[in-house]
């Protein structure tokens, strides 16, 4: 049985949620409104995949609940794609911590925002963290910008889901969705 969580997955990854949904036996999305749902569930051909986890992930507790009892309902998760906010970064350790003491193999996709490559805000705390799971495989998933016409702009919700799809489908450590470079070009 092939199970994804995914996080951030009702606002910008919600077109990555459709497409996952006709690949995976059962697609599991945080949220923190039941309502969210209702736009995915009429775009896509497998509704019955979707499987709501209804939460706000800084909730910690709540977040270790929810996934363990997914776990124990629809299978291990082999695949974490997390968009979390900063204020709720030690999520993405509770769920490695999960994805890790399952002792199956699993593939952690971290997105992060064009910050990551701040030269003055570099920061590797989170792989750090990641490195003591031996059983979780962390992998970044970049948003950067385009250069359109010699004007900059941000990374569209669409070129974001697409991207993020390309990425686990790729599976590479590392994957850039828009450019970072040079940092003085963004928007």
């Amino acid at each position: 049985m092939s199970h994804i969580l995914i996080t951030g997955g009702t606002g910008m990854l919600s077109g990555a949620v459709i497409k996952f949904l006709s690949k995976y036996e059962t697609v599991s999305v945080i949220a923190r409104h039941q309502s969210s749902f209702k736009k995915i569930s009429a775009a896509s051909d497998f509704p019955h995949r979707l499987n709501p986890i209804i939460l706000d992930y800084s909730d910690t507790d709540l977040l270790t609940e929810k996934i363990n009892s997914a776990i124990i309902s629809k299978g291990q998760i082999k695949t974490a794609v997390c968009w979390i906010h900063s204020f709720a970064e030690n999520s993405n350790n509770i769920i490695g911590e999960i994805l890790n003491t399952k002792e199956i193999c699993s593939d952690y996709f971290h997105i992060l925002g064009s910050a990551y490559y701040d030269p003055e805000n570099i920061s590797r705390d989170i792989e750090a963290a990641f490195s003591k799971f031996r059983y979780v495989n962390y992998k970044k998933i970049i948003l950067g910008f385009k250069i359109e016409n010699g004007n900059s702009r941000w990374l569209t919700d669409e070129e974001i889901s697409d991207g993020v799809v390309e990425a686990v489908d790729a599976g590479l450590d590392e994957y850039r969705i828009g450019i970072t470079q040079p940092w003085e070009s963004k928007p």
